[in-house]
Parts: C-alpha cells; sequence; structure tokens
C-alpha cells in the first residue's frame, strides 16, 4: 500500500509541477452497465478483449484501448476466456468455455457460456485478468469491484494490482451501477504496451470488474524519463514490502 500511496502522491506533485502535461478526460468503461444493456456483450465470451473495438452489436468504449486477456495458472489447457457477466455481475474469467459456445462475438444476454456456470467471475486464487495499453499512454485511476450474488464480499478478499497487494482498508464503498461496488484508487500509469493484473491473493476470491476508469496522458521526453524514475522507486518500496 505504501509503494501505491507514494507512486500516486509524486504523479501528482509532477503533474501540478508541470513536469507531465495534464491528461486528457477521464473515461470509465462501466463492464457492469455494458453486459447488463440490451444490445450489450453480456454472456459473451472472448480469448482477448479490445474496449476500443467497434461494430456487430457493441459498439465499444469511448477512450484510448485497452486489450484484457483472462489466465489461470491452474487450468489444464492454455486457452482462457474474459467472459461478461449479466445481472448486476460485469466482467470475470472462464476457465473453460461450453462446447460449441460462440468465442468472440456479442451474445446480449444468452444463456452462461462459461463451464461450469459458477466459473464465471474471478473466482481462484489462480485467475487473473491483465489490461494492455495499445494505442495511448494511459492514467489508470481507479477499478470498481464487486461479488455479485456470492458471499462473504469482496473485502474479505485481498488482490495484487499492478505489482501492490490491495485489502479492505483500500476499497472504498462506491457504487458504479448498480449496488454492491467498492472502488480501488489506483494512480498507475501505462505507457503503450505496458500491462498491469488484477489477481486475488487470499481470502474469497469470488469477484467481477464493474468498471475502470483512465484517461490519455501524453509523454514528452521528461515526462518519460521521470516516470520512469518513479517506477523505478515503486518497484523498489514493493520489493522491500514482500
Amino acid at each position: 500500500m505504501f509503494a501505491n500511496r507514494f507512486r500516486k502522491a509524486a504523479l501528482a506533485a509532477a503533474l501540478s509541477a508541470g513536469a507531465l502535461p495534464v491528461s486528457a478526460a477521464t473515461h470509465t468503461y462501466d463492464f457492469k452497465a455494458a453486459a447488463n444493456a440490451g444490445g450489450g456483450i453480456g454472456e459473451s465470451i472472448f480469448s482477448s478483449f479490445a474496449t476500443g473495438a467497434s461494430g456487430g452489436a457493441f459498439a465499444g468504449f469511448a477512450g484510448p484501448n485497452l486489450d484484457i486477456t483472462a489466465s489461470a495458472s491452474g487450468d489444464d489447457d492454455g486457452d482462457q476466456f474474459v467472459y461478461f457477466d449479466n445481472g448486476n455481475a460485469g466482467m470475470g474469467v472462464c476457465k473453460d468455455a461450453l462446447a460449441g459456445a460462440p468465442v468472440g462475438s456479442y451474445t446480449d444476454g444468452a444463456a452462461n457460456a462459461c463451464d461450469p456456470g459458477s466459473d464465471d467471475g474471478i473466482t481462484g486464487l489462480d485467475e487473473a485478468l491483465t489490461f494492455t495499453a495499445t494505442d495511448a499512454a494511459v492514467l489508470i485511476e481507479s477499478i470498481w469491484m464487486n461479488a455479485n450474488h456470492d458471499a462473504p464480499d469482496v473485502t474479505a478478499a485481498s488482490y495484487l494490482i499492478g505489482g501492490t497487494l490491495y485489502s479492505a482498508a483500500d476499497m472504498i464503498p462506491h457504487s458504479l451501477s448498480g449496488t454492491g461496488d467498492v472502488r480501488i484508487d489506483l494512480g498507475l500509469v501505462l505507457n503503450i504496451g505496458d500491462s498491469f493484473s488484477i489477481a486475488p491473493q487470499a481470502g474469497s476470491p469470488s469477484s467481477y470488474i464493474s468498471g475502470i476508469a483512465l484517461s490519455a496522458v501524453p509523454l514528452p521526453g521528461a515526462g518519460l524519463l521521470l516516470l520512469g524514475a518513479l517506477g523505478g522507486l515503486g518497484a523498489a518500496a514493493r520489493r522491500r514490502r514482500i
């Protein structure tokens, strides 16, 4: 937690001092609302999901693109899926898809495509979602999480996010859409090609990603050097913590 708070404070100081240009407007990608909406992406399954994708029944999210992939180290194959669960949930992980389930298409509330159907959130300590910036440097400001109908709540678990451990003390009750969300403020900068993962570490890992808030950050040469220094300090602090 210290490394994360230091990174956010240093970044804010750099922005206010003019060492980095002020970021663009914040974009909030509400995965829960998109999964619940008619014509949306509920019960859809993807080998990878690009927020900037367009076409089909769902036109994507307005803002910098994130490529999202799923992983599960304890799975018996190398094929895991990003899953959108409707019913006030959001984005999760499927280790396996039902035979014949369409992959990579917007099914708009069709039957659950995971096998088993209960494995549609981040439901194991070995499961993770990874987000990669592909067309712009971005500031990942916050994420929202929920446990949907599962118990206990996400506050009973801890999560490794971008190399920093977050627990109940870092989770702010703040519903994005519907009810039951918590917000975790990150202040995490990704250059193009950089990624971060969200993975449970302890407690009940049953959870969904409700949404994410991010903004594009133009990075001149001086800003890149500063961010490299901040990243090194953050990594050193994480090593001391771990």
